[in-house]
């Protein structure tokens, strides 16, 4: 073959490969419908992050997917993106999507833009003049806005369209509820029920006013069965899980968990959900889940002062559990983190230094800083001294610990036990009924004596032991201190 002929066969095939190459480029390329489809498929699942991912990825490929626009809208506001909902449902209404409009408007009020809830509804109202679910829900953003009035004029007027309709017995139920008139309220809400037992409404709303109680039981049982009806809504089992944690019934805990779970699984930034799960992870003793859940409720929202104290007393728990599977290490970690928790709740809460600086302290005690715990408890003293019995009495041993890490017999060993039996004396004139301030004292008197030969801390000890032995005459701290101070017996 020639050479002219070579080159023109490689330049058709060059050609070829190059048509083919695009083509294969295109084709690999998704379709804006086929994307949307994933993202139902994924909706469908409870993917919520994957359905989100593919209806961006749809919309970027075909800007006007009205049906994107909507479910994404949706999506967000199931989750509590009311911002990003409401941008997405506004360009599906702009798009003729046909029900736009009616969930743009649910989702003004499910936000607190009630004027803006308020405006649609009115006009949808005017083109659907007789449509009871559009009054209906016109009158619960009545009742929310305070316009007591209003609201019990439109849900009667629903009443008038059809005379057993669930949903307005449902609503003058809660406006009765809010003028404090509870057994025209009860009646309302059982009329509800009994006209559509599936009214989700009516079971949430019933559920709230059971709650507001006190009937956590009966609250419970009404949020069950509203989550059974509305399984996407984190809201419901955000209550229903508050509902079992309250009863503080062991039986219940598994339950309490699982809806807590769903709540964040639904929505993932709603920091009182996780919050809410990390309480229920550290009352079962489940302190590594429960921290990975403050961690997350305090990334979403760190401005709660408690919530950082709390999650710091997690933090030591686990720390506790740590030290006592001798993984000393990641013990000290915890402790750290625990430390940096409260640093932040003194930050943001300067007022609350009570239990700060001492829960402070006593996380440096753990890690065996005793500078540092002895530096915090002596905070807490200057802080509020009248109640500081028990700080005294951590400040007592840590001056104690310190000196024992010395282990030299000095005067600068000496000094520091004797700085332990000043604390505790403090501690001693705070709380005199208490006897563990005198066994400290006994103690350190015995251990002084004994250590640095000192008799007159021997006699002191014996002095001691005789004021315990008034409170409590079978003190055994008192019986093994007698039993040291014994003169040994050499046995030939």
């Amino acid at each position: 073959m020639g050479k002219g002929r070579q080159g023109w066969l490689s330049a058709v095939l060059g050609a070829v490969f190059l048509i083919l190459g695009c083509a294969t480029t295109e084709a690999a390329k998704p379709r804006a419908e086929d994307l949307y489809q994933q993202a139902v498929a994924a909706d469908r699942e409870e993917n919520s992050d994957r359905a989100i991912e593919l209806l961006k990825q749809a919309i970027a490929a075909k800007p006007k997917l009205k049906d994107g626009h909507l479910l994404l809208g949706r999506i967000y506001a199931d989750r509590g993106l009311y911002d990003e909902a409401i941008g997405h449902l506004k360009v599906a209404m702009d798009l003729k999507q046909s029900e736009a409009p009616r969930l743009l408007a649910r989702v003004y009020h499910r936000a607190g833009k009630l004027d803006e809830a308020e405006d649609l509804f009115k006009q949808l109202l005017e083109k659907s003049p007789n449509d009871p679910d559009l009054r209906y829900r016109l009158g619960k953003v009545y009742l929310d806005k305070g316009d007591l009035n209003s609201a019990g004029s439109t849900f009667r007027q629903v009443l008038q369209l059809d005379a057993n309709n669930a949903a307005a017995h449902n609503g003058l139920a809660n406006l009765y509820y809010r003028q404090r008139m509870m057994s025209e309220a009860m009646a309302e809400y059982q009329k509800a029920l009994q006209l559509d037992p599936n009214l989700a409404d009516a079971h949430i709303d019933l559920g709230n006013v059971y709650f507001a109680t006190g009937n956590y039981q009966e609250a419970a049982r009404y949020f069950k069965r509203y989550v059974a009806l509305e399984p996407r809504d984190a809201a419901g089992y955000f209550l229903l899980a508050k509902a079992y944690q309250m009863q503080k019934d062991t039986t219940l805990f598994a339950e309490g968990i699982a809806a807590a779970e769903r709540a964040v699984r639904l929505d993932p930034q709603n920091d009182g959900a996780w919050y809410m799960l990390a309480t229920f992870y550290r009352d079962g003793k489940m302190y590594q889940q429960s921290i990975e859940a403050f961690r997350k409720a305090l990334a979403i929202s760190p401005v709660d002062p408690d919530r950082w104290y709390e999650a710091g007393q997690v933090y030591v728990k686990m720390a506790g559990s740590l030290q006592e599977a001798k993984d000393t290490v990641r013990a000290k970690e915890y402790l750290e983190q625990a430390i940096v928790c409260y640093e932040k709740r003194c930050e943001l809460d300067p007022a609350k230094v009570d239990d700060t600086y001492y829960a402070m302290a006593t996380a440096y005690y753990l890690s065996a800083d005793y500078d540092k715990a002895i530096e915090w408890y002596q905070k807490r003293i200057q802080a509020n001294p009248k109640t500081a019995f028990g700080v005294y009495m951590n400040l007592g041993y840590s001056y104690s610990l310190k000196a024992q890490k010395l282990k030299a017999a000095n005067a600068e060993t000496k000094a520091l036990y004797l700085k332990a039996v000043e604390a505790f004396e403090n501690a001693r004139k705070l709380s005199p009924d208490k006897v563990q301030p005198l066994e400290a004292i006994a103690q350190h008197y015995v251990f002084i004596g004994q250590k640095f030969n000192d008799r007159a801390f021997i006699t002191k000890a014996k002095a001691m032991i005789a004021e315990i032995r008034k409170k409590d005459p079978k003190n055994r701290i008192a019986y093994e201190l007698e039993q040291a101070m014994k003169p040994k017996v050499e046995v030939w």
